[in-house]
């Protein structure tokens, strides 16, 4: 396992990014690179997950504390409830938060929490030579036809150059 990045807590967009192509991915991460945490609120969300698949790729589901669920339960505009509990779960424990919802990227950064894209959970896998930076564009490409609204080719064009950089780092670590 990779020791030297934060745990993750992971929104519902990425999730179903990952769910809707590769779910294979989710589950290198949570075994090479995690923990990978769901909220509970997030995961009632995500009709394609539920507690079996968890387990099945090795999804932790965490359940917030109730002065976390009050605290997630004030109004935020822009932010949905899950949204605003995956904030407040990262802030608390010390992980990055996962997403590629802009409102909620920009509230981890007011509240000084580590944000990553969903994309990058992936140069994790590429960085320990877990999954080559091929296969990581390969994915990249594949998220992006489901979800070509969030996902643009400046996006995928960003992901590949970094993809790029994680395996010749890696390479150079060998």
């Amino acid at each position: 396992m990779i020791s030297d990045y934060r745990p993750l807590i992971v929104d519902a967009n990425v999730l179903i990014d990952y769910l809707d192509t590769e779910p294979s991915v989710l589950a290198l991460v949570a075994r090479e690179a995690g923990p990978l945490f769901v909220a509970t609120e997030v995961l009632a969300k995500v009709d394609q997950l539920d507690v079996t698949l968890c387990k099945e790729l090795g999804l932790s589901i965490t359940v917030p504390s109730l002065s976390q669920l009050l605290e997630a339960a004030v109004r935020r505009p822009g932010l949905a409830f899950d949204d605003v509990v995956c904030l407040v779960m990262a802030r608390d424990n010390g992980w990055c938060c996962v997403t590629n919802d802009r409102a909620l990227r920009a509230a981890c950064r007011a509240s000084d929490v580590s944000v990553q894209w969903g994309l990058e959970i992936m140069l994790r896998l590429v960085a320990s030579s877990v999954l080559s930076s091929r296969d990581a564009i390969e994915v990249a490409m594949a998220i992006q036809r489901t979800n070509r609204a969030f996902i643009t080719d400046a996006i995928v064009n960003r992901f590949k150059i970094k993809a790029a950089r994680a395996e010749k780092a890696s390479s150079l670590r060998k």
